[in-house]
């Protein structure tokens, strides 16, 4: 039998607050193993071609990931399922069974077709030994493909039943497999670089496995699975409507992200010059560095943006009947974003060398290389608050039914992104391509940030009123005031030429806590709504927000 239905659309706008805590403290865990797996993974393959090779190849399943399984599933589904889950629980059932079989076969077969074409590739003689690795660690590590998105797909009927946890948690185990074999490769075994990447992209396929299992655990008496999906179609075919603007804005979309690796991986594949000999203007270890500096900016937005969106979604699902809660919701999870986004990314902005340093300087990375990944750190934490934001605002549309337009819109920043990417890579290296995704990033939020409040306020003041903007201004005035305080004692603070590994744990430690201290303090005097809706002691979710 299926477990209890969540509550309707009168739930209380705090309780996504404690699912984003739950969430966030889930992510935090899994984002710090994430950490020590980077740092482990770039001191065993190094800043160079098997780095970029391997960083690649991990690209491919995880780009499945964010389009069937993040993507447009869940902004398809979750929707749905919350409607049936609350209405009719026995179609919900069946339409969970009937996703979770249709992803599992199609999935499965393209992979089949995937697998099969790179062996094709691979009988033909390739010019350069570093692209026929790339092409194995491909072929081992795709069948995570399916995998991963099946785990996707499975979170968002968990976070429809208000369980974040198991979803949260389950890259913990990805990245624990993933840590042992680079520990067994590269320090048990002495293994080359080469051949310790082969032995993490088979524990990548392993933790896919063990993924699934995780979260079907989780689901005992919440789904009732069952091969009779009669009464799903409908549901089914609704669901598949929605997903359609989805699956071309995020195709388009991950499609660029795709051609921004080939773009910093083309030396890997085809060599230092363009055809007719012009010099590349990047080399075999653009693409790592790229990679090892996003990793760094992904963890605060990680951490707390996503966390809060993913949150804030079923809520939100739930609310697109009652435009009044829709709104506060809306509201609400904006002012949370901006205040924690915004301090990340100036935070991050403050402390990004120090960061290098402790994650990623020693083994095969060294300080030029550290210095390489810093540059293009500095360059990425706008991407923090931006995203941080535009993951709320982009949920709300899909949410209330309007999914077709934030596509429109990321669509037109991806023809900007790569326009930017050919053209700021000349002058400026792997920063040029890191510049370019800020500076698209930027745009796309301002779009739709005007968008969201001409259209979702529901007849209202708009999504960003006084009471929102008087929240965005504060979070900004504590940003601002933090990068000043932590900046200037930095600088004050005496470092020799060439900083060690506990000379800039030590900085990054005490810059963490100084900022910290200051985003605390000011808060509590400028974002007191925003500090009881953290703290869950506004209890009353149409209370007004008071000017704070």
């Amino acid at each position: 039998m299926t477990g209890s239905v969540p509550p309707a659309s009168g739930e209380s706008s705090d309780r996504f607050v404690r699912h984003a805590r739950t969430f966030a403290s889930m992510t935090l865990v899994s984002r710090v193993f994430g950490l020590v797996r980077d740092a482990l993974l770039a001191r065993a393959l190094g800043v160079g071609a098997t780095g970029t090779a391997f960083n690649f190849a991990f690209q491919i399943p995880n780009t499945f990931r964010r389009l069937f399984g993040e993507g447009a599933l869940s902004a398809a589904f979750i929707p749905e399922y919350a409607q049936q889950l609350k209405h009719d629980p026995a179609t919900a059932d069946r339409l969970a069974s009937l996703v979770a079989g249709v992803m599992v076969v199609g999935l499965g077969a393209l992979t089949l077709v995937l697998e099969g074409a790179i062996l094709v590739a691979l009988a033909v003689p390739v010019a350069r030994e570093s692209a026929g690795e790339a092409l194995v660690l491909m072929a081992v590590m795709l069948p995570f493909m399916p995998l991963v998105c099946l785990t996707a797909a499975l979170g968002g009927v968990l976070q429809t039943h208000g369980r974040f946890a198991p979803q949260a948690g389950a890259p913990v185990i990805l990245n624990l497999c993933m840590i042992g074999a680079v520990l067994i490769g590269a320090h048990a075994l002495a293994w080359t670089p080469e051949r310790t990447a082969l032995l993490v992209g088979a524990s990548v396929v392993l933790a896919g496995v063990a993924q699934v299992l995780w979260c079907l655990r989780d689901l005992r008496g919440l789904v009732r699975w069952t091969r009779v999906v009669s009464g799903a179609s409908g549901p089914a075919r609704r669901m598949l409507k929605k997903m359609g603007p989805v699956v071309i804005g995020l195709g388009a979309l991950q499609l660029s992200t795709l051609a921004d690796s080939l773009i910093a991986g083309y030396p890997v594949f085809f060599g230092p010059a363009l055809p007719g000999g012009t010099p590349y203007p990047l080399d075999e270890g653009a693409g790592a560095a790229l990679t090892y500096a996003q990793r760094l900016y992904q963890f605060p937005l990680g951490v707390f943006g996503i966390a809060l969106a993913t949150a804030a979604f079923p809520l939100l699902a739930k609310q697109a009947d009652d435009r009044p809660a829709f709104v506060r919701t809306l509201r609400r999870s904006v002012r949370l974003a901006a205040l924690i986004g915004l301090p990340a990314t100036l935070g991050l902005l403050a402390v990004a060398p120090d960061a290098v340093r402790v994650v990623y300087l020693g083994g095969r990375v060294d300080s030029a290389a550290a210095g390489r990944i810093a540059q293009c750190v500095l360059w990425y934490t706008p991407m923090i608050g931006a995203y941080s934001v535009t993951h709320v605002l982009t949920r709300a549309f899909y949410a209330s039914g309007e999914t077709a337009l934030p596509t429109r819109v990321s669509l037109s920043f991806i023809g900007v992104n790569l326009a930017l990417n050919l053209t700021l890579m000349f002058f400026f290296a792997e920063r040029g391509l890191a510049m370019a995704s800020s500076i698209a990033a930027l745009g796309q939020l301002g779009v739709l940030a005007w968008l969201a409040h001409r259209r979702l306020g529901g007849g209202m003041e708009g999504v960003f009123d006084r009471p929102t903007l008087r929240g965005l201004g504060g979070s900004a005035v504590c940003a601002a005031a933090m990068l000043a305080i932590v900046a200037g004692a930095m600088a004050l603070w005496p470092r020799g030429p060439e900083p060690g590994f506990w000379d800039s744990l030590l900085r990054l430690a005490a810059a963490c806590a100084l900022g910290a201290g200051v985003c605390a303090g000011l808060a509590l005097l400028l974002l007191k709504d925003e500090v009881r809706w953290l703290l869950d002691r506004q209890q009353q979710a149409n209370e007004p927000a008071s000017p704070g």
